[in-house]
């Protein structure tokens, strides 16, 4: 007898166990798997229905014969050494581990970024925790092993098991190299889970990284995904997420990169307005969120204003201009930067004199919004010196360009650098910016300055510090040997 399989699916589909949507001439779900597609031609399978009237037959005609009896097997496995589980569902195991590995990837984003998250996660449609947990039909095999290294990372630092963390490092290696294959591929390049996979690889090169700055490469890797994605991908859902969740990170590459970050872009910088006007008319706003994504717009044009500054000095006296940007509008524009900063910076002060006791107060909790209280004045610390940071910058920035409009004279702006602002640290963390060429090359140390130029309270990791700051913490002018 000929028999044929009665399911329509392709080959690959039936033995996952999966629906196949029968997409000709390849399966979506062979596609998204970046697997080939073997086809929907079934083979013949030939049945032989005598076989068990012959087994009888010969059973009836053969002599009795000493049988062996063969130990039975255990009741919870099969002969072939599975368990039932297995043999039941044979991608039960793997289920259960990736289960267990985003239970753990959680315990680690709470335990590594546990103000940033407690900033952010309310204020989102989805946060990360709720998109770990939730099940993706079909996820890419990049994102996957991400969360995977990740947790198997977390696990082996807090449990000091070497062998886990070498572990996790062959998973983070194979992560990589999917995502190489995800990033090549036309059709997912811009997708939501691309750009994820991306952050958390960024997250481990920082967490465990060949070298103390190896991770910013992957930071210029995720400007070019989010580049290609464009803002309207990041207005709403899990899109928001993940560009707060790596913004800093921009910023702070374009530092030490020496170039513009991309967020300072006229089309960026009204995506970025609008988002924050969105979030003031939502029901999950936070004024004090408000507050610090507001002075975000402003500190994402901080890197641009460096390379402005550095080409302006760096060029020879009476030479036409390299930019566009003649001196004076590059004083107007970072003066008009600094006093929006003062003034953000000033409101945020005043909204955290407001604290009130632990009695019902309207006003206080529409100002904190879903913000955690436990992580309020940390999340509020980080991110008022990250406004200080971006403050004496400014200022430094407009000194120099006084020297040099003094030393070149240019009259006509002379009277815009005549005010007196006050200075936002006791000493400026960016005085040696400028005084040499090599001076404009900025590095990035995660305890610089934490005592000397501001006040910082105590948060488990120069992580979380670099977020909430809005990737002002950490980076400063190069020391001359």
């Amino acid at each position: 007898m000929v028999g044929v399989p009665r399911s329509k699916s392709c080959q690959t589909c039936l033995q996952r166990r999966v629906k196949c949507d029968l997409t000709h001439p390849e399966c979506l779900q062979c596609s998204r798997r970046l697997t080939k597609c073997p086809g929907y031609e079934k083979r013949w399978k030939f049945y032989n229905q005598t076989v068990g009237p012959a087994k009888t037959e010969s059973r009836t005609r053969s002599k009795p014969q000493n049988r062996v009896v063969e130990p039975e097997p255990a009741p919870f496995t099969s002969s072939r050494g599975h368990t039932i589980d297995e043999c039941v569902e044979p991608n039960l195991v793997v289920r259960a581990f990736d289960l267990q590995g985003k239970e753990m990837f959680c315990s680690f984003l709470v335990a590594c970024f546990p103000a940033q998250f407690a900033s952010c996660g309310g204020r989102v449609d989805v946060n990360w925790i709720q998109y770990a947990r939730q099940p993706i039909l079909d996820a890419p095999q990049a994102l996957t092993w991400a969360f995977r290294s990740l947790a198997t990372l977390h696990l082996g630092r807090t449990y000091h098991d070497n062998e886990k963390i070498t572990s996790s490092r062959h998973m983070y290696s194979r992560a990589l190299n999917y995502l190489s294959d995800l990033i090549s591929h036309p059709r997912y390049m811009r997708g939501a889970e691309t750009l994820a996979s991306a952050i958390l690889l960024n997250i481990y090169e920082m967490q465990d990284g060949l070298s103390p700055l190896s991770w910013l490469a992957h930071a210029r890797g995720l400007t070019t995904i989010i580049q290609l994605r464009g803002p309207e991908a990041h207005r709403t859902g899990f899109g928001t997420t993940l560009l707060k969740s790596c913004r800093s990170l921009l910023v702070c590459e374009a530092f030490i990169r020496g170039g513009r970050c991309f967020l300072d872009k006229p089309e960026w910088q009204k995506f970025l307005t609008e988002v924050v006007e969105a979030e003031s008319r939502s029901a999950k706003g936070s004024q004090l969120g408000i507050l610090v994504d507001r002075a975000f717009i402003e500190v994402s044009c901080c890197p641009r204003w460096v390379m402005e500054t550095r080409t302006l000095i760096n060029r020879p006296y009476n030479t036409p201009p390299s930019t566009p940007m003649p001196p004076s509008t590059l004083i107007q524009i970072m003066s008009q930067s600094r006093r929006k900063l003062s003034d953000l910076q000033q409101l945020l002060e005043i909204g955290l004199s407001r604290q009130s006791p632990p009695a019902h107060d309207t006003a206080w909790e529409a100002f904190i919004g879903p913000i955690a209280f436990n992580f309020l004045g940390t999340f509020a610390q980080s991110a008022m010196n990250g406004m200080r940071l971006a403050v004496a910058l400014l200022d430094q920035l407009l000194e120099l360009v006084r020297l040099h409009v003094d030393r070149g004279g240019y009259e006509d702006c002379a009277l815009s650098l005549s005010e007196n602002n006050p200075r936002s640290c006791i000493a400026n963390p960016w005085a040696k910016l400028g005084s040499n060429t090599a001076t404009w090359q900025l590095d990035f140390d995660p305890d610089y300055g934490l005592r000397r130029f501001y006040m910082t309270r105590e948060v488990p990791g120069w992580m979380d510090r670099m977020m909430m700051s809005m990737g002002m913490l950490g980076v400063r002018p190069r020391d001359l040997l």
